[in-house]
Order: C-alpha cells, then sequence, then structure tokens
C-alpha cells in the first residue's frame, strides 16, 4: 500500500480543475449478465440502482441484477465465495479489502487498465490503496476518512461548543456528559459507544504509535492498548457521556440506520466523512462533522485518507472484461457522477469532481471541504491487513459488548480481545 498520501496529488481539482480527465470514448455492449452487490443506506441504494439503470440504458444488450444487504453482507459473501458462486462485481473497504485478496477472491485489475478501465487523471498513489502485494485489486469509488458528526442544534440549544480539531478524548468525555445533562432529554445521551467500533479503535490506537495491525501482518497493539480503549468508554459509560450497553448492542458498526445519532438517542457519531449524506437523509436533525478526538500534545495524527468503498471483481466470473466495463462507466461516465455525488466519498477522477461541484447540496459539499480542510492533518495509510483480519470487527464488537454489559472486566475483556483477535489471523 501506498505511505502518506500528499495533498496536491489527492485534492488537486477538488475545487476546479483546469485539465480534466478522459472519458471513456465509447460504451461497450455486452449481452453478459452481471451480478453486483453492495452494501449501505436506503440512499446509497437508489443512487446504485439509477446509475445500473443508466448503464444498462446505454450499453445495449449488458443485463445487470443488483443486490444490497448490510449486516449479513459480508458472511453471505463468504458463503458464496465457498460454493463458487459469488457476485461478478462486489464492493469491499479498507478494513476488508486484503482479507478477501489474499484468499484469492478477486482478480487483479492491471491487465484491464486502461482499457476498458481508464483511470487517466487518478494518480498511482491513489490506486494503490486498492493495491496488495504490486497489483491493482479494486477500483475506488470516492475519498473519505474518519468523521464525527454531529447534531448542531442540541448544542446551540444547550449552550455547549460542539467538537472539533483541537478535542482531545478526555476533552469529548467530558463535554459529552455535560450535554446529557444540558440536554435533559429522557433515553438521551451525548455520544455512542464507540468501544466496539474498529474503525474508531484504530485512529485511538494510531494516536499512540500503535494500529490494528503491523507491516508484517501480525497484532499491531498489546493488551495494555485494549484494557485502556474499554476503559474509556466505561468511564463514559458510568459519566452518563454515551448510551448504555443496551442501546449499544443494537448499534453493531457504521450502519446508518442502527447509529443512536440517527436513532435520536445521541448528539454525536463517529463515522465516515461520506457518510454525512446518507445519514441527513435519515433525519431532520441538522448535522455537521468535524475530526475524531485528538490523542492529546505531541500525539501522532490517527486519521489517514481512505477509499470509502472499492468495486472488486470475482475470480472466478465467467465475464471479466464486462464486469470491468461496468466498473469503467462507475468510475467515469458524467451522468453517473451526477447521480452518485459523494454519498461514496470525493470522486478519484478529477474530471468528475469538477463535474459534481456545482451540482452538491451544502450537506454534500460539507464533505468534499471536510476532505480538503484535513489534508495537513493526517498520517499514512496503514499496512495491508493479514488474513482473517476481516473478521476483527466482530471479535472487538462482541467482547466491547461484554464489557459494556458488566459480564467481563475491563483486564478480562482486553485480555480475551488479544486471545480471540490472536486465534482468528
Amino acid at each position: 500500500m501506498s505511505a502518506a498520501i500528499g495533498r496536491r496529488s489527492v485534492l488537486a481539482g477538488a475545487m476546479g480543475l483546469a485539465g480534466a480527465a478522459a472519458l471513456p470514448a465509447a460504451l461497450r455492449a455486452d449481452s453478459a449478465r452481471l451480478r453486483v452487490v453492495w452494501w449501505g443506506s436506503d440512499d446509497r441504494t437508489r443512487r446504485t440502482l439509477e446509475v445500473l439503470k443508466l448503464y444498462q440504458a446505454k450499453a445495449q444488450g449488458a443485463e445487470l441484477v443488483g443486490e444490497v444487504s448490510n449486516a449479513e453482507y459480508f458472511p453471505k459473501l463468504a458463503t458464496q465465495l465457498v460454493g463458487r458462486s459469488a457476485p461478478d462485481v462486489f464492493q469491499l473497504e479498507p478494513n476488508s479489502f486484503a482479507d478477501f485478496v489474499q484468499r484469492g477472491a478477486t482478480l487483479p485489475l492491471d491487465g484491464l487498465m486502461p482499457q476498458p478501465i481508464d483511470t487517466a487523471g487518478i494518480g498511482r498513489d491513489l490506486l494503490d490503496l486498492c493495491a496488495l502485494d504490486g497489483k491493482v485489486w479494486g477500483i475506488p469509488h470516492g475519498l473519505n476518512s474518519f468523521a464525527l458528526m454531529y447534531d448542531t442544534a442540541v448544542f446551540k440549544a444547550a449552550g455547549i461548543a460542539p467538537p472539533d480539531d483541537k478535542t482531545s478524548w478526555d476533552d469529548y468525555a467530558d463535554r459529552m456528559a455535560e450535554l446529557t445533562k444540558a440536554a435533559g432529554r429522557d433515553q438521551y445521551w451525548g455520544s455512542c459507544d464507540a468501544s466496539g467500533y474498529s474503525f474508531a479503535f484504530q485512529v485511538w490506537l494510531r494516536q499512540r504509535d500503535a494500529d490494528l495491525f503491523t507491516t508484517d501482518r501480525a497484532l499491531g497493539f498489546t493488551q495494555d492498548h485494549a484494557a485502556a480503549w474499554f476503559s474509556y468508554w466505561d468511564k463514559m459509560r458510568r459519566s452518563g457521556g454515551c448510551v448504555p450497553a443496551d442501546i449499544a448492542a443494537l448499534s453493531p458498526d457504521s450502519t446508518i440506520t442502527q447509529m443512536p445519532l440517527i436513532q435520536g438517542k445521541a448528539a454525536t457519531s463517529l463515522a465516515f466523512s461520506n457518510q454525512i449524506v446518507g445519514m441527513q437523509a435519515a433525519t431532520q436533525v441538522p448535522l455537521a462533522l468535524t475530526m475524531y478526538p485528538n490523542g492529546g500534545p505531541g500525539a501522532k495524527p490517527g486519521q489517514f485518507y481512505r477509499p470509502a468503498s472499492c468495486w472488486s471483481i470475482y475470480a472466478r466470473s465467467k465475464a471479466p472484461e464486462a464486469a470491468a466495463g461496468f466498473i469503467a462507466f462507475f468510475l467515469s461516465d458524467p451522468e453517473a457522477a451526477k447521480v452518485l455525488g459523494v454519498e461514496r466519498g470525493v470522486p478519484m477522477a478529477p474530471a468528475m469532481r469538477e463535474l459534481i461541484l456545482p451540482t452538491l447540496k451544502p450537506v454534500e459539499r460539507a464533505t468534499v471541504d471536510y476532505v480538503n480542510v484535513i489534508a495537513d492533518k493526517l498520517g499514512p495509510y496503514p499496512p495491508p491487513p493479514p488474513k482473517g483480519s476481516q473478521q476483527f470487527g466482530r471479535v472487538l464488537k462482541r467482547v466491547a459488548d461484554t464489557v459494556a454489559f458488566g459480564n467481563a472486566s475491563v483486564t478480562d475483556g482486553a485480555a480475551q480481545l488479544i486471545a480471540d483477535a490472536g486465534a482468528i489471523l
């Protein structure tokens, strides 16, 4: 994977670009029947289905079958791979990407570039976000980073300043406990409980010179790190700063509809920057975004640029050229770009960024502005995770819930996490 990505290579053209990436000269017509699967909000599904219809209208003879799933997405995909019945094109993300590549599930795409997949204008450092061992295995949809989302109205009403990029984790905990009291609402708290969110844990670790995994694909954190993480959220629960265990257990990941913020049970949520589009579509409260809490004076950056998700092609697809043609359309077609907007992240292709900027709503423009403004506050992209790592999120969530419900101490939970995480690698 690439090291740190510079502001120029990532964001050139995000706010207006003179040179535009060349679009595909013509659409390929294929009679192949392709299955395409993804996860995401209702808003993402609506946009994706509209693009599928556009492609079928322009590529005569093409037949696309779209499928969406959320909580069961990865278990279902893994089962299909074992049964050799996986879809032709499927969506992956950074925490699952390397695992599926190392299991032989995906097709290397280098031989399908620059035709039919034209990546003109997209720097190699961006393509390397979906590369492993020198080969490209996925085409990223868009660029994002981690983001703390918050209800602007509740902070204003409470007279409490919302978090910003100068807020430390200790500051955040104190402010969330204060907000819970100031809001005075039944079944309402300042923050989600992110103790079971692997992406939040990773940011926290990187601020402490650790990570989820090392460059040699082993665990990159210790039992002491895990204990400190569980202890932080245990104190948050005790102070009333975050939702209790029974609420947290119902929000297993960053699925928008399950976020306490969207359910009207919390004022803030730890998520990803592109998700503000789908989140705002799912709630009436006015949302804004900022960086995750920082590690305090002298701490390393915890956040990094990441591909929001990517399209990969099944290694056993009977129509890899047709699958690549669809990915090319998704990446570079002007009409598709306008439909997709920034819901999957800021478009990688400079021409597409320039094209959609005038069409964006304020909340959509906010994610572009955010990706711009954090450029000098980020660290390098993490090393590829090891085989088996895709299960880590479920392991962390299970152990975190055990601690939250009081069925294990912070110390015992940390020991269990190390043991269970080591067992899946």
